[in-house]
């Protein structure tokens, strides 16, 4: 094999390795979720306010119900994979009624995000459990 034909397949399998790499790292970013709270209470104030912007509503409540389904499957698995402890009283359980509808949850949203200006540079889905934690607090057993 030719030193140029060597050196021309190091530099495909580098470009791929680099490839990859990146498309990992991007991927990474993804799952950790990349809306701040400043982003979310854009899309959320149009979902109170405009009917008629349905791509920011969609943003909006797609977010919410997304970080409900994720949430409710961690607590799935973790119930299945701790069987005896009580699901109720483990760090990271919601307390938020069975009733509670989009609305509701928007309009929620919107208010804790415009009480905490400071944190708007926040994730969004720490943002969101901190206004669900202090709007629904668990009851403690006695």
């Amino acid at each position: 094999m030719t030193r140029s034909r060597l050196s021309i397949q190091l530099a495909v399998c580098l470009v791929a390795l680099l490839t990859a790499a990146a498309a990992a790292t991007a991927n990474d970013a993804y799952l950790k979720g990349n809306f701040t709270g400043a982003q979310m209470l854009k899309y959320c104030k149009v979902a109170n306010d405009d009917s008629v912007r349905d791509f920011e509503r969609g943003v909006c409540t797609g977010f919410i119900d997304g970080f409900a389904a994720g949430h409710h499957a961690a607590e799935l698995w973790h119930a299945f994979h701790h069987r005896d402890e009580d699901i109720d009283n483990i760090f990271g359980h919601l307390c938020v009624p069975k009733d509670a509808n989009r609305t509701a949850l928007v309009a929620l949203f919107v208010r804790y995000l415009e009480s905490n200006p400071d944190n708007l540079d926040w994730s969004a889905g720490l943002l969101l459990e901190s206004a669900l934690r202090e709007a629904y607090p668990c009851e403690e057993e006695n």
